[in-house]
């Protein structure tokens, strides 16, 4: 068996988090053992099934996600951004199943009935962006993964969601969700190293999703959103500090300044 394979089956147990010690107890054999089997990158067929067995996912799934990475992202057209942003439930839909969420998965989750599903799945079609087929079945018929335009029409909604996923994540932190929040003085270059670090890591996340979504079942899958902003602090933006309600000049130099800005009286 080539190499191909066993970067597939190396991602699997990444994914996984199962490690060489651990698939060498399911399997019956020394941690050296497996550790030599993929050094090597070659092995019997029935072995290789041990091996993805012991792991917990099918062979076929594996043949299936060697050649398949993330490709290149795509862009909504500008017209059909415009009409999903004057309908928030509709996007969202269409985002879910976008990040492979069947239309089931997405009635589970939502707790949707058939016909509201059906209708939402309707006017996706309308659009353009699935094809409807047998029952609640649906077909992307943009390629994923999207790239949506954060400056256009949608903004708003964005800016929403993601103010309304850091409330949630700061309301179970230990439990379902992490939160980390700081401000630090750094350097520019070292703040730039940070930024680049950070974007590695999330293309790794993506690179690890887009392989459990072809190597795990539906029902092994679990939606999670990753929001993430670094920046040199606006403080005065976000952190403003007014004159202290003490300082009787700077109250004096406010009242100015109001006078100042008040129209003139009509004569």
């Amino acid at each position: 068996m080539n190499g191909p394979i066993f970067e597939a089956l190396k991602r699997t147990l990444k994914a996984k988090g199962v490690t060489y010690r651990e698939l060498g107890e399911r399997m019956g054999v020394s941690e050296p053992t497996v550790k030599r089997i993929f050094h090597e990158k070659n092995c019997k067929l029935d072995r290789l099934v041990e091996i993805c067995a012991a792991a917990g996912v099918e062979l076929e799934n594996v043949l299936g996600s060697m050649n398949r990475g993330p490709g290149p992202v795509n862009h909504i057209a500008p017209e059909i951004e415009r009409r999903l942003a004057g309908r928030p439930a509709l996007l969202f839909v269409f985002v879910m199943l976008s990040e492979k969420f069947t239309p089931q998965g997405v009635m589970r989750s939502q707790g949707l009935s058939e016909a509201s599903m059906f209708l939402y799945l309707r006017d996706l079609e309308e659009l353009g962006l699935i094809a409807l087929g047998r029952g609640l079945s649906a077909k992307l018929l943009v390629e994923t993964p999207i790239q949506w335009n954060f400056e256009g029409p949608l903004r708003p909604l964005f800016e929403m969601t993601n103010k309304n996923f850091i409330g949630w994540a700061i309301t179970h932190l230990e439990r379902e969700a992490t939160f980390v929040s700081f401000s630090r003085r750094m350097r520019p270059e070292t703040a730039e190293m940070v930024r680049r670090e950070a974007e590695e890591l999330a293309d790794r996340a993506k690179l690890l999703a887009h392989h459990d979504q072809h190597t795990t079942p539906e029902d092994g899958l679990v939606g999670y959103k990753w929001t993430f902003a670094f920046g040199a602090t606006p403080f005065e933006a976000i952190m403003p500090i007014g004159p202290h309600p003490r300082d009787a000049g700077a109250r004096v130099k406010d009242q100015a300044s109001e006078a100042k800005r008040r129209p003139p009286l009509p004569a």
